[in-house]
């Protein structure tokens, strides 16, 4: 089978909400899939994507995308959920799979943290609300995450390349040559296959025909591009190893995030 890439698309207020009938045509003209992952709480404004753009959510799982939850308020949660309490963690949730189930009759199955913030209270519940799989992270691979030794069970798909936005940053480079930089990093596949992250607005925004000029790119490569379910049902969940979760930073990215650490007990498995 032909190496994957999964896009993780976020939609992070009502104001993405515009490039979504662009976007999903663009990957159906493109062959390709992706998930699209929603934040469906109040903007500053008092918009709110589930209750004043809730015929575009329903035309993007129409369309066959898959789809999942963003947080409540994602600036809210990039800037609070690595120290939050227990309580605001889970309102979040709550309030987050309530306006999901509205929107699109059923419970979500995919979440993912902004910001790549989080913190135990919150990847415990990825396990205890039965979601199929999550993408609070980055790392190399998909994996079971451990914190500080208690084993979480919703299998974790970190973000394995760096996004547009970080590479401009860290480089002071332009997009075209951020997707050069991009299909330098997949010219060898590997056997787990890659994940992507963008936004729904960016992907379309600064400088146009850049994602689509990517998409090719990684055709050429050989790669079939697909949901994050796609990917974690083809990487096979039941296999994956451990992993613990650490926090530090990635080039380009303002604040400290979620990351992929060491195979849990790895060390133990080592000669002295």
């Amino acid at each position: 089978m032909r190496p994957a890439i999964a896009l993780r698309i976020e939609v992070p207020a009502y104001r993405a909400c515009a490039a979504l009938p662009v976007l999903t045509d663009l990957l159906r003209n493109q062959g390709a899939g992706a998930s699209f992952l929603f934040g469906l709480g109040n903007d500053w404004l008092g918009r709110s994507p589930a209750r004043h753009a809730r015929s575009l959510l329903e035309q993007v799982r129409a369309a066959g995308f898959e789809s999942g939850i963003f947080g409540w308020q994602p600036a809210q949660w990039s800037k609070r959920a690595s120290a939050a309490p227990a309580g605001w963690i889970a309102r979040q949730y709550e309030l987050s799979c309530a306006a999901f189930e509205k929107v699109f009759g059923s419970a979500p199955r995919l979440t993912a943290a902004p910001g790549w913030q989080g913190n135990p209270h919150a990847l415990r519940l990825t396990q205890r609300l039965g979601f199929a799989c999550a993408s609070d992270s980055r790392g190399r691979h998909p994996f079971i995450p451990v914190w500080n030794g208690e084993i979480v069970r919703c299998p974790q798909l970190p973000v394995t390349l760096p996004t547009f936005d970080e590479l401009t940053a860290a480089a002071g480079k332009d997009e075209a040559a951020a997707v050069e930089d991009l299909l330098a990093l997949t010219a060898t596949p590997p056997r787990t296959g890659h994940v992507f992250n963008l936004t729904a607005s960016r992907a379309l925004g600064k400088a146009p025909g850049q994602f689509e000029r990517l998409l090719a790119g990684w055709r050429e490569q050989g790669y079939r591009i697909v949901s994050l379910e796609a990917l974690a049902a083809e990487v096979g969940i039941e296999r994956l190893p451990r992993h613990e979760i650490v926090i530090g930073t990635v080039p380009g990215h303002p604040r400290p995030l979620l990351l992929q650490g060491d195979e849990f007990l790895s060390h133990w498995r080592t000669p002295a």
